[in-house]
């Protein structure tokens, strides 16, 4: 594709790749995205850029002025495990690690195009903000992008989350609800006490029904119980178990009626003295922006430029943070990897270069220089 003119040469693969192993080496597991918020903040800074930081930890760029019809791009700090170090690899054109892919593509490219953007001499009609956010992963419930969503809902006229695979537009946003089920009972003693209800057991046979479930494929509707933990001792009758569960559908009807059955599922293998608490821990909104939409429209239009074959999908992305409040929002892919949400993660660096040039492109059409 041709470069968009207006902009400086792009950077070279070396560059982008030597940039993304400075950010990614700084561990960021959800609510520890401090550090490499930090480190991202002096790489900025020694690129002659103006970075700061708002109320949850988002590292912000803004190039132009302050003011009304502004456009976001936003690409995730956080990774989705906590691990005390990022094991990092350059091998066979690509880059290993935890968080390479998802999102140190989209973080690689928003750094480059901020700097680009800023460096370009050049004015926007409207102000564009490059958002390096925390909080979309895990449990962080899209603090991040939510916060940053509420600061600007006013000013915004739309929202490009930059994260998964390129050549995918996420236009529909799926809703989702997270919930916390504890279990608690007496407990006792494996041999004196048996007989007492074990929370294990209740929350094993909890999830085996869960499993048992017969979930609808049109709307698609998905339940996954990801983490569970509880007891003391093997000869212990556990006084507590506790699971988290994460439903999402493509209705929000059925997202509520498939919540109110799992809870009770749950109420269901209580009896006295066994009891179950529940605690929302996460709640994405949903939303769509129709395929017609400028907003889609153009970022169709930036991949074909560029040879990129285009996927319309669904998902749930920081995008759901902007389309909660009535705010378009959209999100696109800019690398090629696997294994996301693994130690084993790896990125094409080489899907970096038709990356950039999409977001280039993008940008040139969602906020053309005055």
């Amino acid at each position: 594709m041709p470069w968009p003119d207006w902009l400086p040469p792009a950077p070279s693969l070396e560059q982008l790749a030597e940039r993304l192993l400075q950010i990614l080496e700084i561990p960021a597991p959800p609510f520890g995205e401090a550090a490499r918020a930090a480190r991202l903040v002096e790489i900025l800074q020694a690129r002659g850029l103006a970075p700061y930081q708002d109320a949850v930890g988002n590292v912000i760029v803004r190039w132009g002025e302050s003011g009304h019809h502004a456009v976001a791009f936003l690409a995730h700090l956080d990774t989705a495990l906590a691990l005390p170090e990022i094991s990092l690899r350059r091998a066979d054109g690509r880059i290993y690690g935890h968080g390479s892919a998802d999102d140190g593509s989209g973080l690689a490219v928003l750094t480059a195009l901020a700097e680009l953007a800023v460096k370009s001499g050049a004015r926007p009609r409207h102000p564009v903000y490059f958002v390096a956010n925390v909080g979309e992963e895990g449990l962080g419930d899209l603090r991040g992008a939510r916060g940053f969503v509420a600061d600007h809902e006013t000013d915004l006229a739309g929202v490009v989350a930059l994260d998964g695979r390129l050549g995918d537009i996420v236009h529909e946003g799926i809703a989702s609800r997270r919930l916390e089920a504890e279990f608690h009972t007496p407990g006792g003693h494996s041999w004196s006490d048996y007989g007492s209800p074990s929370a294990v057991h209740l929350l094993g046979h909890a999830i085996a029904r869960l499993d048992a479930m017969r979930l609808p494929r049109e709307p698609r509707t998905t339940l996954n119980v990801g983490v569970i933990s509880g007891g003391t001792a093997v000869n212990a009758i556990a006084r507590k178990a506790t699971c988290l569960i994460d439903l999402r559908s493509e209705n929000a009807e059925q997202l509520q009626r498939l919540e109110r059955h799992v809870r009770e599922v749950f109420e269901g293998e209580t009896r006295p003295p066994a009891t179950v608490e529940f605690r929302c821990v996460g709640d994405r909104p949903g939303g769509k922006v129709p395929r017609s939409h400028p907003l889609v429209a153009a970022a169709a239009a930036a991949l074909e430029e560029v040879g990129e074959r285009v996927t319309y999908a669904t998902g749930s992305t920081d995008a759901n943070a902007a389309l909660g409040v009535g705010v378009p929002g959209i999100c696109c892919g800019v690398g090629r990897g696997a294994l996301a949400h693994t130690p084993q993660e790896w990125l094409d660096e080489q899907s970096l270069i038709p990356g950039l040039e999409f977001a280039a492109a993008l940008l040139t059409r969602i906020a053309p220089p005055a």
